[in-house]
Parts: C-alpha cells; sequence; structure tokens
C-alpha cells in the first residue's frame, strides 16, 4: 500500500509495497508513481484529473492490471486499486496493489483457504454468498474484538458502522456477484464501540465447477500512526522546513482561496511580495547560521504583524509574500507594510552587534491591479524590485502607468538588475524608510 499525494508522489508506502518493488521504503518514497507503474494515468502535472481519476475507480470497487517497474527494471504483474481520501481536508490518493498472479483465487478447497487464512497477519474473513460469516483468523480478532466464536455464523454487517450509504454497499455485492474484486476502505466499529478504518479487499472464491461459493476479504487497519505520519508528510510537504511558513505550493493554494472569497463575498484582497535587502552580505560575513536566524526572525516578525487570516509564507531563499484579506483602502494596507518595516528594523543581536533586517516590498490589490494569479504575482514582483531599485528599506504599490506599454519588460529587467546589485550592497549602511 503506498499513499499518493494529489501530484502522484508517493509520500507514504509500507514495507510490502518495498518488498514488492524490491526496493526500500525510502526509495520509493518521493518517487512520482508513473515511474513505477508507467501505464497509470496519473502525472504531475494534473493533480485535478488524478483525484478524479483515483475517485472515479474507488466507486467503481475494481482492480486496474498494469505492469509495474522496480526500480532496478523488473517488469512485475500488478492489480492496483485507487481511492480518492481526504485528511483534514487535504486529498490524497490510497493506491493499493496485488501481485499479478493474486489477482484471481484459483480453483482449489475450500478448507485449505481457512488454514491458509490462519497464519495471515491480515485481517482475513470468509462469508458465503449471503455473507455470513463461515471463518475469521487471529488478527480478525485483534482488529474487530469478537472472537471466532461469536463471529462465526454472525452477518459480516455485525462491525456495520452505519457511517456507509446504502449504494456503497449495494455497488458492492453488484461487483462480487458478477464475480469480480472489490476494493475500499471501510468504516467498521469494533465490539467497544470504536470506530476504525479498514483498506479492504474482498474477492469471489471460485470452485472446481466455476460457481462463486465464498468471498474472502483480506485487509488491514489504517492506525492512528499512519494518519499521523500522513499529516507529518503533509505538513513538510507544503511548509517551509525553517521556517514554519507556508511554502510556495501552499502559497498558492491559498492565493486561489483568496480569489474565491473575495468574489464571493464581494472583498478586496492584497497581494506583498518582500525580499530581503544585502542577505548575501549578511551570509558571506556572518555565515549561514546567522543568515538562517535572520530567516527566522523575519517569519516571526511577518506573521506577527497580520492578522491570523491572513497568510505569510516563504518562496524560497530570501523572498517572502503576504496575502491581506479583506482589504477596504490602500492607506489599510501601508499601515500593515511600515509596521512590518519598522518590526524587521529591529533586527537580531549577535553578541554586542545588532544586524537590522531590511526589506523592500511591493504590494498591489485586486481587483484593481490583477483578476489572475499570474497578473498579481508578476505586478507585485515588478513594484518590489521598483522599491528595491529605488534604495531598498521601503514599499512600492503597483503603478500600470510604470507598467503599461512595450517598455514594461525592459523596465522590470532594469529593476530585476538595480536589485542584483542592491542585494551585494553593504548589509551596515543605514538607510531611510521610503514609500
Amino acid at each position: 500500500m503506498a499513499v499518493l499525494d494529489k501530484y502522484g508522489i508517493v509520500s507514504f508506502s509500507t514495507p510490502a509495497m518495498g518488498d514488492m518493488f524490491k526496493c526500500t521504503q525510502r526509495e520509493l518514497e518521493g518517487r512520482d508513481v508513473a515511474s513505477l507503474i508507467p501505464g497509470l494515468p496519473l502525472k504531475t502535472l494534473t493533480p485535478g484529473y488524478n483525484l478524479a481519476f483515483a475517485d472515479f475507480w474507488g466507486n467503481k470497487g475494481e482492480l486496474l492490471k498494469f505492469k509495474g517497474h522496480s526500480p532496478n527494471g523488473e517488469r512485475i504483474p500488478l492489480a492496483v486499486s485507487l481511492n480518492k481520501l481526504s485528511i483534514d481536508n487535504t486529498p490524497l490518493i490510497l493506491l493499493r496493489l496485488l501481485p499479478g498472479s493474486e489477482h484471481a483465487i484459483p480453483n482449489g478447497e475450500f478448507e485449505r483457504l481457512i488454514e491458509s487464512a490462519k497464519n495471515k497477519t491480515d485481517v482475513v474473513m470468509i462469508t458465503d454468498t449471503t455473507g455470513i460469516i463461515q471463518a475469521v483468523n487471529d488478527a480478525f480478532a485483534q482488529a474487530t474484538g469478537y472472537s471466532r466464536e461469536e463471529a462465526v455464523g454472525q452477518p459480516a454487517s455485525l462491525m456495520k458502522s452505519g457511517l456507509h450509504t446504502p449504494e456503497f454497499y449495494s455497488k458492492m455485492w453488484h461487483t462480487l456477484l458478477a464475480g469480480n474484486e472489490f476494493q475500499a476502505v471501510f468504516v467498521n466499529r469494533r465490539k467497544n464501540g470504536e470506530i476504525f478504518h479498514e483498506d479492504k479487499n474482498i474477492r469471489p472464491f471460485i470452485d472446481k465447477s466455476g460457481q462463486i461459493t465464498h468471498f474472502v476479504s483480506t485487509s488491514h487497519c489504517l492506525s492512528e500512526s499512519l494518519r499521523t505520519t500522513l499529516l507529518q508528510l503533509h505538513h513538510e510537504a507544503y511548509h517551509d522546513a525553517l521556517t514554519g511558513l507556508p511554502n510556495r505550493h501552499l502559497f498558492e493554494d491559498r492565493l486561489k482561496q483568496a480569489f474565491s472569497r473575495a468574489l464571493r463575498r464581494g472583498e478586496n484582497f492584497s497581494l506583498v511580495y518582500l525580499d530581503l535587502d544585502s542577505f548575501k552580505e549578511i551570509n558571506d560575513t556572518y555565515g549561514h547560521t546567522v543568515g538562517d536566524e535572520v530567516l527566522r526572525t523575519t517569519a516571526t516578525q511577518l506573521k506577527a504583524c497580520v492578522r491570523n487570516e491572513d497568510t505569510v509564507a516563504r518562496l524560497g531563499g530570501d523572498e517572502f509574500a503576504l496575502i491581506l484579506l479583506d482589504i477596504h483602502r490602500r492607506e489599510d494596507v501601508e499601515i500593515v507594510l511600515k509596521k512590518i518595516l519598522r518590526s524587521l528594523e529591529q533586527g537580531i543581536h549577535l553578541g554586542n552587534k545588532r544586524i537590522s533586517i531590511l526589506a523592500s516590498l511591493g504590494a498591489n490589490i485586486f481587483p484593481d491591479d490583477g483578476t489572475d494569479s499570474e497578473s498579481l504575482m508578476m505586478r507585485a514582483d515588478f513594484a518590489m524590485y521598483k522599491a528595491k531599485s529605488d534604495g531598498g528599506h521601503g514599499f512600492h504599490f503597483f503603478d500600470k502607468d510604470e507598467f503599461a506599454g512595450s517598455a514594461a519588460k525592459k523596465r522590470l529587467a532594469e529593476l530585476l538588475t538595480a536589485g542584483k546589485r542592491l542585494n551585494i550592497a553593504s548589509c551596515t549602511s543605514e538607510q531611510s524608510t521610503r514609500h
């Protein structure tokens, strides 16, 4: 089993998946699933399609056949099932794999099947074609709290939680009675009343005459530790490791949310880009440890200058971005920008020396300065480098007249060059605040 993010990247995998691909979990995690299962149409550039594809096949409850490729190039026949999951409103994809040879249960003696189930670590439950439990293994008792004696002879609905719709079970029975396998994450209830989640696969057992005589389900519980791991992986994927701020991926998602909120409520919001002045000089003079402390202090001060509903993100290097929601006037943004400059100017203390943190900020306001993400980000960047070219340690609002015409790109290039020159200026120089 593996958990993928919406881009199809393996965020978590079980040791069994590593064994299947003849590699370690560490070698699998962080890989694009398309490199492991080339036929699976999950692409990094189509996150929306990936989630829709997983949702569609998860609802069908059917297994898909593909050829997997191990990191060493070996081809592996696989049966694949997909489910769309959501943990704390984060969309994920649950990928379950079975060796191709296990896709269909071969004809054989029912007694041999029951005997083999006893030694499995997965939860095994065998029912007749009406859903009456015929056999369970020890792992079933550990997972559900029902002993073998309590379970056998009872309907499988013994663990029913009431959290699935009638359509869910109707689809399950339709799939199974047609002779196909059914896979889904079941929300069931233990004997003590606790809710638990099972990643379950149910397969028809066919006798020598070709008739379905039983259904065999194998499953494992999605533990709290797995949930914790997924949440940690999600946090690491969407937050900057040094400052703890949202990273570029989460920032872009927050920006989309800001657009939706503004359009829905008829509000304005401001996008602000911030770039530290002379940060390279700080790193070169005092070392990267001090540079990291400057970045962490910047993050702390920025968060202290805005409201909880606003967003502060680190885009990379010494570049930050802010989304200020529900802005009524340009003067509201100016108040925040001045507060940021004053706060950062306090800097950090290195022994008896104080190192001021100086920054250049560029701001614009939706919808006056842009009605889509790309234009707003580009124009905030333009305004930020305008502030930097004017000497830095100040802020500048986007001006359409400055940006208008064919000379805009040339002017932007000039501002970028000016910004680079400023970044190698002495960090000890004191400059007056401009706006």
